[in-house]
């Protein structure tokens, strides 16, 4: 029987948890924490080990706030962090902004070289237009950070089948949880378009887990 090492099993159960959050989600307006999934960060103990791979983002094509077009390739050659949200999410989508924010504005303050990119669930809304209006209201830098839109199949095939988080309805103000079931993770994604980890968003050290292995994929 031939016995997988220590560095194989992590990185075997950090894919398993990776394509368990495809299953679960936060509704937009729930409490911080309530309905998320039960996934610790996924990162290696020991820094010393290459953060796994858990997946390719696949192929899409959206626009951003700015009306261009910005695809995987548009992305390729230097890391990213990725969430889903919505701009008239009430309670879920303000927190991943403002954890975001965070990591941009520590990561810049770190001289760390990377991209934010946030995909709106609720492209019927969120026009370029109205994420101009939300980057505004938000007071967000968007120098390194991308905020996509575009069709509501190509957003939730790149949720699902991409990013390993679940994606569900499209939004009803009169529905609870404004009708959208959706992922409330942070990802970490490498320059060759391939997953290397996810962080909870409500959890106090997401931030300072996320900078480190950005600046452990900017060191090989």
């Amino acid at each position: 029987m031939t016995v997988l090492n220590r560095t194989a099993l992590r990185s075997a159960s950090a894919l398993c948890c990776c394509f368990a959050l495809v299953l679960t989600g936060s509704g937009c307006d729930r409490q911080s924490g309530e309905g998320a999934p039960a996934a610790r960060n996924i990162a290696p103990p020991e820094q010393t080990e290459e953060l796994p791979q858990l997946g390719d983002i696949g192929d899409f094509k959206l626009t951003d706030q700015a009306g261009k077009s910005v695809t995987r390739e548009t992305l390729k050659g230097e890391p990213f962090v990725a969430a889903f949200f919505f701009t008239r999410c009430p309670v879920v989508c303000p927190r991943l902004t403002r954890k975001m924010r965070e990591v941009q504005t520590q990561g810049k303050a770190q001289g760390l070289k990377f991209q934010l990119v946030s995909f709106s669930v609720d492209p019927d809304n969120d026009t370029p237009e109205e994420l101009q209006k939300y980057a505004k209201t938000n007071s967000v830098d968007l120098s390194n950070w991308h905020f996509l839109t575009g069709d509501y199949d190509v957003v939730k095939k790149t949720s699902v089948e991409g990013f390993k988080m679940v994606l569900d309805g499209k939004a009803d103000p009169n529905a609870d949880h404004f009708g959208i079931l959706h992922g409330s993770h942070l990802v970490l994604v490498d320059g060759g378009a391939q997953i290397r980890g996810f962080y909870r968003s409500e959890d106090e050290d997401a931030v300072k887990r996320l900078l480190s292995d950005i600046q452990r994929l900017g060191s090989k």
